[in-house]
């Protein structure tokens, strides 16, 4: 008799169980498992962003993949690839359907929030960032309070700059939390422009004692890192 008794409290626990695991909500682990089983390659795709990091991840991306001539590619849990826009204010994942080659539009705040980005050179990628850092070197910003120019870094709060190599480096870079608060990305999109110092001046200063003025009574944006000013 006992014997009966417990086999079926054994078998009571493992049905609860069961029914717990079936009614149990999907996590984001959960959300992970599934990309990695993916059926595409998804090695130079980054990994899925949560909700908290999604915007970020895309922003930065995005801003990226248009300064270096390169192009953004998002993959949702699916495994459906889609091409990113990025006009500079909006950004849009689009992606051609099988049936009438027709756009497919998400906004960003509601492509599930969660995905892979991937960025793939261009011809002038390697170029681009090879003038990114030229000018995080070399550029100065005039300084009207103390009367002289100072490095991008030191201005903007950014700690040592190292010399960028690949689009992942630079990615992570821009991704960089910073003392003061936010990212160095926040403090690149706009440079020259505060509250007193609303225009100043940029110079290209050669380290020989060679200067050059490359902007007189303006911002330097984002983009504009990635020139080449030499």
């Amino acid at each position: 008799m006992n014997v009966i008794i417990i086999a079926a409290v054994a078998v009571a626990i493992i049905a609860v169980s069961l029914m717990m695991n079936i009614s149990k909500p999907k996590s984001s682990d959960d959300d992970m498992a599934e990309y990695s089983k993916s059926k595409w390659d998804k090695k130079e795709f980054s990994k899925p962003s949560l909700k908290k990091g999604f915007q970020e991840e895309a922003s930065v991306k995005c801003m990226v993949a248009n300064a270096t001539c390169s192009r953004l590619k998002y993959m949702d849990f699916k495994g459906d690839i889609y091409d990113v826009k990025y006009d500079g204010k909006n950004v849009n994942i689009e992606r051609e359907t099988d049936k009438d080659d027709t756009l497919k539009d998400y906004k960003i705040e509601k492509a599930y929030m969660q995905g892979g980005f991937s960025l793939i050179e261009g011809n002038e990628t390697a170029e681009r960032i090879n003038n990114f850092n030229q000018n995080m070197k070399h550029i100065r910003i005039y300084d009207k309070d103390d009367n002289e120019y100072k490095s991008i870094t030191f201005k903007q709060g950014i700690n040592d700059f190292v010399d960028i190599k690949t689009l992942d480096e630079l990615c992570d870079f821009l991704k960089k939390e910073l003392p003061q608060g936010g990212i160095i990305l926040d403090k690149l999109v706009k440079i020259g422009f505060g509250k007193r110092n609303l225009w100043t001046t940029f110079s290209y200063d050669y380290g020989d004692g060679r200067s050059k003025v490359i902007k007189k009574d303006d911002t330097l944006k984002f983009e504009d890192l990635f020139e080449r000013w030499e």
